[in-house]
């Protein structure tokens, strides 16, 4: 009797261990014909958003600027400027727009509380880069440009290296605009509602 019980708790286990296993597999990532032509136009359109967050950033009038004494441009908010009307952009709604047009919903939320609305650190605090009032969009004057030369990638070395149904691991050799010394860069995509979305930066 006691052999019994023990061959059909043996079985039991076996049968879970096998539901488990099948349940609880990885699945494959997607190919790469599948994800390509999303992967290569998220890239291509990051760059315009390189240029803004981590470039030359957003036009404005100069604080010394004699239009800007003239218009009285600067009535509020002195720790910034203000965004011309020759912008790519002039409000956060539509900055927010275009980044969730290529970046994932969570990559999304952490540029913006860099941008919007600043952080703390060690030694201090980063006031936020871009501001809007009633008197329109308006840039952190200390803003610094952190990345000059645009990333190019070599898109017929992509390659998918890891994910599962909802992510993609590519691997692309890239270069800088001004160093042709390439690196192999790993970027994320992750699939949300159906469409692909970067999940890391790309310069």
């Amino acid at each position: 009797m006691k052999t019994k019980w023990m061959s059909i708790l043996l079985s039991m286990l076996l049968l879970f261990s096998l539901i488990c296993f099948s349940s609880c597999k990885k699945s494959p990532p997607p190919a790469l014909e599948d994800i390509y032509d999303d992967a290569v136009d998220l890239i291509e359109r990051s760059y315009a958003i390189n240029d803004i967050l981590f470039g030359y950033g957003l036009p404005v009038w100069e604080w010394e600027s004699s239009y800007a004494e003239i218009m009285r441009v600067y009535q509020t908010r002195p720790m910034y400027e203000a965004v011309t009307p020759y912008a790519t952009v002039t409000t956060t709604a539509r900055i927010k727009t275009l980044l969730s047009s290529v970046y994932s919903s969570s990559y999304v939320e952490s540029l913006s509380s860099t941008l919007f609305d600043g952080y703390a650190y060690e030694e201090g605090a980063m006031s936020a880069q871009l501001k809007e009032d009633s008197n329109g969009l308006h840039q952190n004057r200390n803003y610094q440009e952190l990345v000059t030369w645009q990333r190019i990638y070599d898109y017929s070395t992509m390659r998918v290296v890891d994910g599962d149904a909802q992510t993609a691991v590519i691997a692309v050799e890239s270069y800088l605009e001004n160093d042709m010394t390439r690196l192999t860069v790993e970027l994320v995509l992750v699939l949300e509602n159906g469409v692909w979305r970067l999940d890391t930066p790309t310069y």
